[in-house]
């Protein structure tokens, strides 16, 4: 059973990831505030000095924020599709640390570090 305080850190992790994809399509104001959330960790109250709305002003824009990106990854779908491809890369990879033949390991785990640097 989670407690309050993982809920909030799932909820955390999911905005951080859907602002890392899709953070250019919020404004200029909820990009600074969902940013010195996720990014730069500042609480609720710093924010709200910072960009001098309310405590409450800036959790109704981070609620709704987060609402949006959900929405727009709803229809697209990279999130999901970025764990799709990380998880068929870590099971090449596994794959290839147990094999023994003359194949050249080291050159296919660099494309795969590569198309992980590209995903990211």
């Amino acid at each position: 059973m989670k407690n309050d305080s993982d809920e909030r850190l799932l909820e955390f992790i999911e905005l951080s990831r859907l602002y890392d994809r899709y953070g250019g399509l919020l404004s200029e104001k909820s990009k600074k505030i969902v940013e010195s959330y996720v990014v730069y960790d500042m609480s609720l109250g710093e924010t709200a000095a910072e960009t001098g709305l309310s405590r409450q002003g800036v959790r109704d824009v981070l609620v709704r924020s987060h609402e949006k990106l959900k929405k727009i990854d709803e229809t697209l779908k990279l999130v999901e599709g970025y764990d799709m491809i990380n998880e068929a890369l870590d099971k090449i990879e596994k794959e290839l640390n147990g094999s023994a033949s003359d194949i050249d390991v080291s050159e296919i785990k660099a494309g795969i570090e590569e198309i992980r640097k590209i995903i990211s």
